[in-house]
């Protein structure tokens, strides 16, 4: 759970969502984010678009066999 109070907040605000004991991304199935109170008296606050990244692991692409015979040859592109 964390908390993080913003006084005028303009352009992308980046939030680290790492555990502070191991300094590793947390795993979480749901993030979500509310506003507790509005800002320039009382006027609605709008969160026009919200980005989460992932950590980087290595892709499952490489480690598929090659298809190099003439019936995987036949339909290894999309018309």
């Amino acid at each position: 759970l964390q908390q993080l109070e913003m006084v005028e907040p303009s352009g992308w605000i980046h939030i680290s969502l790492l555990n502070q004991r191991t300094n590793e991304p947390i795993s979480t199935f749901m993030i979500q984010i509310a506003v507790l109170a509005n800002h320039q008296n009382g006027r609605d606050t709008h969160m026009r678009q919200i980005k989460v990244y992932t950590p980087v692991e290595e892709s499952s692409i490489g480690k598929f066999p090659r298809c190099t015979t003439v019936d995987f040859m036949m339909y290894r592109t999309i018309r």
